[in-house]
């Protein structure tokens, strides 16, 4: 058995997501909010054609402060990241935001 590490002649190399601007959906969500913060919950979801699947992650928009997450979602149809995202409770969801901060 030959194992290759990354970047080794021979084993593919990932290269890193980076969807062009007109390929992403953004949707909002609803909102967040406790006390006198609001947050608006945006949805991006995106194609990526090299894995054949939908990417997503969440948008959290404060006035001027925008966080998101990472591709938290790997799903086969954009109808399967929102199912997923609509599991997300609102106390999970203030714990995602706060781990962004």
């Amino acid at each position: 058995m030959t194992t290759h590490s990354p970047g080794e002649a021979g084993a593919p190399k990932r290269k890193h997501f980076d969807p062009p601007y007109t390929s992403i959906k953004a949707r909002q969500m609803g909102e967040l909010n406790r006390g006198d913060d609001r947050w608006d919950v945006m949805l991006e979801s995106v194609r990526d054609e090299e894995m054949n699947c939908v990417r997503g992650r969440i948008h959290f928009v404060c006035g001027d402060v925008h966080r998101l997450t990472g591709w938290v979602f790997l799903e086969w149809a954009e109808k399967d990241i929102e199912i997923r995202f609509n599991e997300f409770s609102a106390q999970e969801l203030w714990n995602l935001l706060d781990s962004l901060a």
